[in-house]
């Protein structure tokens, strides 16, 4: 019996923080100019910290950030939203959203208090990070995800830092 060896290539993550979607949409831009592979993206950003925003208020800045997701990620994407009782309620748009959406115990798996740390643990992310990443969310900015092989990612990496 002959052992085969697996060469199938890894799936990793980057994630990187910006302060607008603006800035997340030049940065992708430069990269599809650039680099010519498709990428899985994703987008966690805070909706907002307000608890006794009514549904009306609600629904109408959903439907502006789709809007402006659209103009990032193209016409077609997965969205949804959560409550997460540290930030607020935030919005992930892209490949992970049936992840943090994952219902247990019918809540979001990213709603659970410790739900958005075991996501990013499970993408191999560091406590440190993760930690630097939940506080930027805090401060408004937005979490860039990006899946792809090592090779594709060590090459658009430099990228993301423009």
């Amino acid at each position: 019996m002959s052992a085969k060896k697996n060469n199938t290539a890894k799936k990793l993550f980057v994630i990187r923080t910006f302060q607008s979607l603006s800035q997340i949409e030049t940065v992708l831009r430069h990269i599809a100019k650039k680099n010519n592979v498709p990428l899985q993206l994703s987008i966690l950003g805070q909706i907002t910290t307000n608890k006794a925003i009514t549904k009306k208020e609600l629904e109408k800045i959903i439907a502006d950030i789709k809007q402006q997701l659209s103009a990032v990620l193209g016409k077609q994407f997965q969205f949804g939203y959560f409550y997460n009782p540290e930030i607020g309620t935030l919005f992930i748009a892209g490949h992970l959203t049936p992840t943090f959406l994952n219902k247990i115990d019918e809540r979001e798996l990213a709603s659970l208090p410790t739900g958005l740390i075991g996501i990013f643990k499970g993408l191999g992310i560091n406590t440190e990070e993760i930690n630097s990443y939940l506080n930027e969310l805090k401060n408004d900015n937005y979490c860039l995800i990006i899946r792809g092989e090592s090779s594709v990612l060590n090459t658009i990496e430099p990228m993301l830092n423009v």
